[in-house]
């Protein structure tokens, strides 16, 4: 019996199909009986849409009109040509499916206990610890990620910049951390907290025998803190660093009320400071804050012939109370 098999890459072999046609009852042994197929041709080529096999068989007496068969798959057009081809081979008999070993069963798996995570339970991060270069072992469980915002007024006094004068002050700070709650409950900063504030200073007046100075200045400045703890319901500790810049205006007039002089200086400074805020609940916090500014330069008064009426100090500190939100 003589086959010609010609099959596209990937697809089973000639030896796979002869295999499959005799596990359905062909036989290539030339022992089909009267009217069996004595030679065989088979093409399987691969299209855009999936497979395409077609099928020619000769006997004694004729050779069959060719057979075509599409599949997705190559294993699905041999599996549909070994059909007809065991027919072919030995018509008298009727063609049998391929016989697929059984594996026994699957052990039903154990059940497990899905990974509980403590963090999502306790729901308050309270971070103890800096994640720069930590390195951390983790049970299995969910990895809880947090940015906890906070946005504060502060209320204060700042003194030492203009001779013996205090000057209200009042900033509006917005500030923000990363923590990383562990499956375990543990809670970590992420990195520096970084943060930004508007101050306002003034209005406050600065006086001698013959003149009344009136000042006020308006910054802005960029901070980084590092945080030994950060409790998201509870207490917050701070300790920051920051540069900044503003504008400051001093106003002066004589004994009569005359302008003498109105002019505003643009300011530089450096700043260190620390705070400490308590978290109420989820919302609504309270805070201390106290720190010193460092100047670039600084601002003066003078009168109308030109004498100076003060200069402010290189150096000021301050301290204040606030009330904000966090989210």
């Amino acid at each position: 019996m003589a086959l010609a098999y010609d099959a596209a890459a990937g697809c089973p072999s000639e030896t796979d199909f002869k295999a499959a046609v005799e596990g359905r009852g062909g036989s290539f042994d030339g022992s089909g009986g009267p009217g069996s197929a004595w030679a065989l041709r088979v093409s399987i080529v691969q299209e855009a849409a999936g497979f395409r096999g077609t099928l020619q068989s000769t006997n004694e007496d004729a050779t069959s009109a060719v057979r075509e068969v599409h599949a997705a798959s190559c294993q699905d057009i041999v599996d549909a040509l070994a059909v007809v081809s065991a027919t072919a081979l030995n018509p008298e008999a009727e063609s049998l499916p391929a016989v697929v070993p059984q594996k026994p069963p699957l052990p039903a798996p154990a059940p497990t206990r899905e990974p509980v995570t403590t963090a999502f339970v306790q729901g308050r991060p309270r971070a103890t610890r800096s994640l720069i270069n930590a390195q951390i072992p983790v049970e299995a469980g969910t990895l809880k990620l947090d940015y906890a915002r906070a946005i504060t007024l502060y209320g204060g006094a700042q003194f030492g910049m203009v001779p013996h004068t205090v000057l209200p002050r009042y900033d509006l700070s917005f500030g923000g951390a990363s923590l990383v709650t562990t499956p375990d409950g543990k809670s970590y900063l992420h990195g520096a907290i970084p943060r930004v504030h508007v101050s306002y200073l003034g209005p406050a007046t600065y006086k001698t025998d013959d003149t009344d100075s009136q000042v006020q200045a308006l910054t802005f400045a960029l901070g980084l803190c590092l945080s030994p703890l950060y409790d998201t319901r509870g207490w917050v500790a701070l300790f920051c660093a920051e540069y900044g810049a503003g504008i400051m205006n001093v106003r002066s007039k004589d004994t009569q009320g005359k302008e003498i002089q109105n002019k505003t200086t643009g300011l530089g400074f450096v700043g260190l400071g620390i705070e400490t805020q308590y978290n109420l609940g989820s919302l609504f916090q309270i805070g201390l804050k106290l720190g010193g500014e460092f100047f670039m330069d600084s601002v003066t008064a003078e009168r109308a012939d030109g004498s100076r009426i003060f200069q402010s100090s290189l150096f000021a500190g301050y301290g204040m109370l606030g009330i904000g939100v966090h989210f």
